[in-house]
């Protein structure tokens, strides 16, 4: 009889520890707290772009397409000035080209009178992320870069969040040889996506 209700109490207490597991380690309820949190539009912009820097500077290209709307697809400026004839690719299209290599035309590189063609991937390696913004300094809103190329941006993207990631100049070079990377959010059907990148330099 002894035997018997010693096995019971070891099987209640078992039993109660594997609740207590179960309850510290269920990944849908740390999910909801997250989610259930209110934040502000620039809290969001922020989180975004620091997920879009890591992306890129991982060259994670399958997770960068997640953040391209079906419709508006992602249109590529190489500097600050947005043409209607600057190369974009809907989110199909972008599936379809990051891994491929064949060439596009992106534009021309200032004051060289040339077309700068190359593959997607290549564009992302060796323009979009020329340098390593992770670390740079981000405004939202705001162009702190500034030189001779004109910056219509906010009027190209009139409805958008804009942020730009600026690394400063060196006294080296006069401080003429900062860069910008600047990502561009559009609010859709209550979800941010990236609708365009374009980057910035001093320019002749």
């Amino acid at each position: 009889m002894k035997n018997w209700l010693l096995i019971g109490i070891l099987f209640l207490m078992s039993c109660t520890k594997s609740d207590e597991k179960q309850n510290h380690s269920d990944p849908q309820l740390s999910k909801k707290v997250d989610t259930n949190q209110e934040l502000s539009e620039d809290q969001i912009v922020t989180k975004l772009n620091k997920e879009i820097l890591e992306i890129l500077k991982k060259e994670d290209y399958a997770n960068l397409s997640t953040y391209i709307h079906l419709d508006e697809g992602l249109r590529f400026s190489m500097y600050s000035f947005v043409s209607d004839e600057d190369k974009t690719f809907s989110k199909l299209d972008f599936d379809k080209y990051i891994n491929s290599d064949i060439r596009f035309t992106f534009g021309e590189k200032d004051g060289l009178a040339e077309k700068y063609s190359v593959s997607l991937k290549d564009y992302f390696k060796n323009w979009v992320f020329k340098k390593d913004f992770s670390k740079a300094k981000f405004n939202i809103q705001n162009f702190e870069g500034r030189g001779n190329t004109i910056n219509n941006i906010k009027e190209k993207y009139p409805s958008s969040v804009v942020v730009e990631n600026y690394i400063k100049g060196t006294a080296e070079y006069s401080y003429m040889d900062w860069n910008s990377l600047i990502l561009i959010f559009e609010k859709i059907e209550d979800q941010y996506y990236l609708v365009g990148i374009a980057n910035n330099q001093w320019t002749i």
